[in-house]
C-alpha cells in the first residue's frame, strides 16, 4: 500500500491562510464554544459568564494574616427589627372572616401564618421539644428445663416521648448474660388492647403495662418524670417499690458478698502463684508512689549507744526512700577507729516493726509492719536488730518534707559524748577451797600473798564472842518455834549458827551456819555492830531475827558503847528529847516523873523508832 502523499496548499488558499492564534489572546466571539476551547468558563478575563452576574463559590481564602472572607458585607441581607416588631401586632396580620377566593389572597395568608411571631397554643413537639420520661420496670420471663429456676426477672427502662407520644423500651446490657439485650422495642407509637395508643396519663395511673402482649411492671421514675406529673398535671406518682429477685440474682448477690468479704492471704498468695505459673505478669501496686516521689530521699542522723562490755557509742546515716518504703542505714566511721570497713549496717530494704525468720523457705509469713515516714521524729527511737536508734538530727529537705506532709516541725537535738569511763573487771566468784580472802589474794597479784589481818584486834578480842536467841523470819509457821543461836566472833567478825535442841519439835539439833565471815544482802560483809536486839540478819540466805541475849552479850556491849551505839544511854536520851512534847501529849506529865516501863510504852506511842535493845539499855540503866 502506497504512503499518502502529503497535501500542499494552493498559492491562492497560502495567501489566504491565517495562522492560529493563542488560546490567550482570543477574543470572547472568536472561540468557539466547544470542549477543550473555552477558557475559564467561571470568571476569567472576557467571559461572558462572568458578565452574566456569575459569583464564584469559594468565599474563604488564606492570606498573610490568616484566614478571611472575600464575600462582601453589602452583598449580606439585613434584618429589619422593626418590620418584626410590627409583624407582631396581630392587627397586621391577615384577616381570615371572610372567606379567601384569589390566589394572592391565599399566598398572604400563608406569609401572614409563616411571619407570625409566636402562636398562641405552642404544638407539642415545640413546647415539649426533648423531655422524656422515663420509668423503670421489669417483666417476667419463664426459663423451662432447669433445675436452678422456673423463672428470670428481667429489668428494662421505659421511656416516652412527651413531643410526638412515641415510646421506647430498652434492656440494659449485662456482660456475660447469654440473653440478646439492648433495644427491646423500638420508637415509636404503642397501641393499647383497645386499639387506641398510650398517653402520658395512662403512665401515670397504670401499674402494669402491656406492650404486646407482654406485662411490664412499672416500679419507679427519675426525678423529672415525678415533678412533670405533680406540678403539670397535678398527680403525684406512687413511691419506689422493690423489685423481685429471682433464684439466679439472688444467687449472684451472694456469691458477690462471698467475694466482698475478706480473703486469707494463703488464698491471695495462692491465686497470684497460679497466674504467674500460666505466664500473668506481677501487679505493680506501688506505680503511682515510685512516679512521684523517685530520687526522694529523707535522711536523718542517729546513733546507739552499745551497752556491751566494750561498746561504744556509734554513729549511722538513716536513709528512707520515698519511692518504695526501704532504708538504708550506713555507719560513719571516725579515722583509725580500729573496726573493720564494712559501712552498710542496714542493706536497703524495708524496715519492719515486727520482724520475722522464717524456720524454712516457703512458709508464710505474718503480715508486715513497715516504718514509714510517721514513725521517724526527731528524739524518738527506732528498732533495729533488736537495737534501739535514737534519732537526732535530719537534713533541710527532710524537715520541709515533714513541714509540708504531716505539719510538724523536724527538731535538731545537740549531743553531747558520754565521758569516757574506764570499767574495771570484775572478781572471780569463789570456788569453795579456803576463805574468800584467800582465793581473792591470787587475782590481786601475781604472786599470791596471805591476806593482812588485825594482829591486835585477834590478840585483844580472842574467844570473845557475842550470843543471841533468834528464830527464823520466814513467815512459815512451822518454823516459828524453833529457836537458834547466833554467835559472832568480835576478833575476826565471823558468824556461827546453831539450832537449840527442843523436844518433839521435828527438827534435829546442832550446827545450822559453820563459823565463817558472812555477807549481807548488798554484798558487804556482817559486822559485830550489826547484830542486836529486834535486828534481822540473814544467813545462808535465810533471815534471823534476834530476840534475846545473854548477859554476857549485853554487858560487853555497854562496856563498849562507843562501838555499840544501841548500848549508849547518852544518845537514846536525846532521841527522846527531840519528842519531848509528843510524849508530854501523850502521858500528860513530864517525862522525868515518869517511870521506866512508862518510858517504854511513851515512846511507842510517841513514834519514836527506837530498837528492843534501846529499850532494854534504858530499863538496864534505870
Amino acid at each position: 500500500m502506497a504512503a499518502p502523499r502529503p497535501t500542499t496548499l494552493s498559492t491562492a488558499a497560502a495567501s489566504t491562510f491565517t495562522p492560529r492564534v493563542p488560546m490567550s489572546a482570543r477574543g470572547p466571539l472568536k472561540v468557539p464554544f466547544l470542549p477543550g476551547y473555552s477558557s475559564n468558563p467561571l470568571g476569567g478575563s472576557g467571559d461572558s459568564v462572568k458578565s452574566s452576574g456569575h459569583k464564584k463559590m469559594q468565599t474563604l481564602t488564606y492570606g498573610p494574616g490568616g484566614a478571611h472572607t472575600t464575600i462582601k458585607t453589602s452583598d449580606i441581607p439585613r434584618l429589619d427589627l422593626k418590620q418584626l416588631e410590627t409583624l407582631m401586632d396581630p392587627r397586621n396580620r391577615l384577616d381570615m372572616s371572610t372567606p379567601i377566593v384569589t390566589h394572592e389572597e391565599r399566598q398572604a395568608q400563608k406569609d401572614s401564618a409563616r411571619n407570625s411571631y409566636r402562636p398562641g397554643i405552642p404544638p407539642a413537639w415545640l413546647k415539649h421539644d426533648r423531655q422524656v420520661l422515663r420509668f423503670a420496670a421489669y417483666f417476667q420471663e419463664p426459663v423451662h428445663e432447669n433445675p436452678k429456676e422456673n423463672f428470670r426477672v428481667r429489668h428494662c427502662t421505659v421511656y416516652f416521648y412527651l413531643e410526638d407520644g412515641t415510646m421506647m423500651v430498652t434492656e440494659p446490657r449485662i456482660e456475660n448474660s447469654g440473653i440478646p439485650q439492648g433495644t427491646f422495642v423500638k420508637r415509636h407509637r404503642i397501641p393499647k388492647n383497645d386499639g387506641s395508643f398510650y398517653t402520658f396519663q395512662d403512665l401515670a395511673t397504670a401499674e402494669t403495662l402491656e406492650i404486646y402482649s407482654r406485662a411490664f411492671r412499672l416500679y419507679d421514675c427519675d426525678d423529672f418524670t415525678r415533678d412533670f406529673y405533680e406540678s403539670g398535671v397535678g398527680i403525684r406518682l406512687k413511691p419506689r417499690e422493690e423489685p423481685p429477685l429471682d433464684n439466679f440474682r439472688a444467687t449472684q448477690l451472694q456469691e458477690l458478698d462471698l467475694q466482698s468479704q475478706p480473703t486469707s492471704r494463703d488464698i491471695l498468695e495462692g491465686k497470684e502463684y497460679n497466674e504467674l505459673a500460666v505466664g500473668g505478669n506481677r501487679k505493680n501496686a506501688k506505680l503511682q508512689q515510685y512516679i512521684e516521689n523517685d530520687r526522694k530521699v529523707l535522711c536523718f542522723k542517729v546513733f546507739w549507744d552499745d551497752d556491751t562490755h566494750y561498746g561504744t557509742r556509734m554513729y549511722y546515716t538513716l536513709h528512707y526512700h520515698l519511692a518504695d518504703d526501704t532504708v538504708e542505714i550506713l555507719e560513719n566511721l571516725a579515722r583509725n577507729s580500729g573496726r573493720d570497713p564494712y559501712p552498710v549496717f542496714w542493706r536497703r530494704s524495708p524496715l519492719r516493726k515486727n520482724p520475722h525468720v522464717s524456720p524454712a523457705p516457703g512458709m508464710l509469713e505474718p503480715e508486715p509492719d513497715l516504718y514509714k515516714p510517721e514513725d521517724l521524729v526527731v528524739g524518738q527511737s527506732i528498732r533495729v536488730y533488736n537495737r534501739d536508734i535514737y534519732l537526732y538530727d535530719c537534713d533541710d529537705f527532710t524537715r520541709e518534707f515533714y513541714r509540708g506532709y504531716m505539719g510538724i516541725e523536724q527538731d535538731s537535738q545537740e549531743i553531747i559524748a558520754p565521758e569516757p569511763q574506764h570499767v574495771q573487771m570484775g572478781y572471780p566468784p569463789h570456788s569453795g577451797l579456803g576463805s574468800e580472802e584467800d582465793a581473792l589474794a591470787s587475782c590481786l597479784h601475781l604472786t599470791p600473798r596471805p591476806p593482812r589481818k588485825d594482829e591486835i584486834k585477834l590478840m585483844s578480842q580472842e574467844g570473845q564472842a557475842l550470843r543471841f536467841e533468834g528464830r527464823m523470819a520466814n513467815g512459815v509457821a512451822d518454823d516459828s518455834a524453833r529457836r537458834f543461836v547466833v554467835a559472832v566472833y568480835v576478833s575476826d567478825d565471823s558468824v556461827c549458827v546453831w539450832e537449840k535442841k527442843q523436844r518433839n519439835s521435828g527438827y534435829s539439833s546442832g550446827k545450822f551456819a559453820l563459823k565463817s565471815k558472812k555477807r549481807t544482802p548488798d554484798g558487804t560483809w556482817y559486822k559485830a555492830q550489826d547484830f542486836f536486839l529486834g535486828a534481822v540478819v540473814v544467813i545462808n540466805a535465810m533471815p534471823f531475827h534476834l530476840l534475846n541475849a545473854d548477859d554476857a552479850t549485853i554487858s560487853y556491849m555497854e562496856a563498849h558503847k562507843d562501838e555499840y551505839p544501841v548500848s549508849d544511854e547518852r544518845l537514846i536520851l536525846s532521841k527522846i528529847r527531840q519528842a519531848k512534847s509528843a510524849i508530854q501529849e501523850a502521858c500528860g506529865k513530864g517525862p522525868d516523873r515518869a517511870t521506866l516501863e512508862e518510858l517504854a510504852n511513851l515512846t511507842y506511842a510517841a513514834g519514836l523508832d527506837l530498837s528492843s535493845h534501846e529499850l532494854l539499855t534504858l530499863i538496864r540503866k534505870y
